[in-house]
């Protein structure tokens, strides 16, 4: 097993299922210590509990990431356990498809605070101990659909942008204290997000959508969770120490294929 993050501690959040359980699970095999962030605690420790099982180490800690004061509580008590921080993957995000019209003030401000304002608080809170650790990798969840339109998303969108350019400017700020900042999109991915996507559809329906998405992509399948999870850990690594404020895609050619 690559043991290339040894020594290292990460912060996932939204942890508790999907693309970040498997982030948890690609850095820890990776060798890292990873605090398992959820706002739902027995889901955090759920996901902690089994990469324990595994031979990792992991700690689940609740926390409501669009709120600063909880994220600071994450750091502060990341740092207490596990010695410091050198990983944050502002992973946490929220979808509620609805067209800007019949999107209400609590919806933007749900999706906005969770999907943009989080991720920002989330790297806010981690330069300082990244700092006192000699450098770090900062990690923000954005989506094609930050750049490829689907109707239904125009708030999500707008704040998936928003984290690409977050961390284009952001890698700017901090690399001078050897603190990297990138993004990664995924395209579409087999998780618990996706299956609730087609409970209002009929089997058939479902399949059809499904296999109309496959072919949408130059790999034809779905992606994994752990494709993500993948891609986070090279981003995190020694191998990719001259990489910094990129938005890397992991779409299996969706966007290649798909017109702007």
């Amino acid at each position: 097993m690559s043991q290339e993050l040894k020594g290292q501690v990460a912060i996932v959040t939204g942890a508790g299922s999907g693309l970040g359980e498997a982030s948890a699970r690609c850095l820890s095999e990776a060798g890292a210590s990873v605090v398992v962030n959820d706002i739902h605690q027995d889901e955090a420790d759920r996901v902690a509990m089994s990469i324990v099982e595994s031979g990792g180490v992991a700690v689940a800690i609740a926390a409501d990431i669009s709120q600063s004061s909880e994220v600071a509580r994450l750091v502060s008590t990341t740092v207490d356990r596990l010695g410091g921080l050198d990983i944050m993957h502002a992973n946490a995000g929220v979808e509620r498809y609805k067209t800007l019209e019949t999107t209400s003030d609590e919806d933007m401000d749900f999706l906005i605070g969770v999907d943009l304002r989080g991720a920002l608080i989330c790297a806010r809170h981690s330069i300082p101990a990244m700092r006192n650790r000699g450098g770090g990798s900062i990690i923000f969840t954005s989506s094609v659909q930050a750049t490829h339109s689907l109707p239904g998303c125009v708030v999500y969108a707008a704040a998936k942008a928003g984290v690409i350019a977050a961390a284009r400017t952001l890698a700017l700020e901090v690399g001078v204290d050897a603190i990297r900042v990138n993004s990664v999109s995924p395209g579409t991915h087999d998780t618990p997000m996706l299956t609730r996507n087609f409970d209002s559809y009929e089997t058939d329906e479902a399949l059809e959508v499904i296999e109309s998405i496959k072919q949408a992509n130059a790999l034809k399948r779905i992606g994994t969770a752990e494709d993500i999870g993948n891609a986070v850990v090279f981003l995190c690594s020694a191998k990719a120490n001259y990489i910094t404020g990129i938005n890397l895609v992991v779409d299996g050619g969706f966007t290649a294929v798909k017109k702007l």
